[in-house]
């Protein structure tokens, strides 16, 4: 094993935790601002990647751009409307009624899946824009990949602007802050957390929409990559935007490096992780002591 491919196996890490970060970015907003545990969050992600598996079979392979547009609003919409007419019912009766909503939407969709797609994996239809890959340290990085890198750069970078630049971000985080006094001021937070949950499940439909051109739509696979997410979020701390980003990093290099390791314990190096930063440091490395 020479430097040379460990340099690759770290890329190959850094392009999946790229992907999960649009995944676990919507989990920790949708927490931080909201306060809500929407462990639906990877089942909307599975959504988008089934719907653009469908226009890409009935489209063609150039299909998934429209797919690639489509999908996140398709999933936005479902986020938002079950926001206003199913969390916002068990707001301030603690995480449990949350998460029982949360259960029930998972097994909705999943026979949803079942009856439209059938149980068997999908593959999506490859633009050819992402065939091939380029030569990097002795292994080839693929096009879907380096796509995934560059998307989630975008959006972290658009995210820390939106958040700390405009005043829109500063009303957000206000609401996340001391939501009481935010609407003592003249905010509607009611409709501001829609809007936050309906933005943040937008984000996982395009961390799905993006995952389609590399991940097969698999009935149940959502609770795989929810696990991967919720390790995340502890690492890097429960409703923290930039731990999700870093956590999210950690996390995939970690998992693409302990494959050549050991190829069977990979996960259990997640494990080990998570359960070090429980010790050390609970509220993760970039998260804050006390949430309210």
């Amino acid at each position: 094993m020479d430097a040379e491919f460990i340099i690759f196996q770290t890329l190959t890490g850094v392009a999946m935790g790229a992907n999960l970060f649009l995944l676990t970015a919507g989990l920790s907003l949708i927490f931080g601002v909201v306060s809500v545990v929407n462990f639906a969050h990877a089942t909307f992600y599975m959504l988008a990647i089934y719907i653009c598996y469908s226009l890409s079979l009935l489209l063609g392979a150039n299909g998934y751009w429209v797919g690639f547009v489509i999908a996140p609003i398709v999933v936005g919409c479902l986020g938002g409307l079950s926001e206003r007419f199913l969390f916002s019912r068990v707001y301030g009766r603690g995480h449990y009624p949350q998460i029982v909503v949360a259960m029930g939407l998972i097994f909705i969709l999943n026979d949803v899946f079942k009856l439209v797609w059938g149980t068997r994996p999908k593959l999506t239809d490859k633009p050819p824009l992402f065939d091939g890959g380029f030569a990097i340290s002795g292994g080839i990085l693929a096009n879907a990949q380096i796509f995934s890198i560059f998307v989630a750069t975008f959006m972290a970078i658009a995210l820390y602007v939106f958040l700390s630049r405009t005043k829109s971000g500063k009303i957000v985080r206000a609401a996340a802050a001391d939501p009481e006094i935010t609407d003592a001021l003249g905010i509607d937070v009611s409709r501001l957390y829609t809007i936050i949950f309906a933005f943040a499940c937008w984000l996982g439909g395009l961390g799905g929409a993006v995952a389609a051109l590399q991940r097969l739509a698999t009935l149940g696979g959502d609770m795989e990559i929810m696990l991967t997410a919720f390790i995340i979020v502890i690492v890097g701390g429960m409703g923290s935007i930039l731990g999700s980003l870093a956590g999210s990093l950690i996390v995939g290099v970690i998992n693409s490096l302990g494959i050549l390791v050991l190829p069977r314990f990979a996960l259990v190096f997640l494990y080990i992780l998570m359960i070090l930063i429980l010790v050390v440091r609970p509220y993760g490395l970039l998260g804050k002591p006390e949430l309210r």
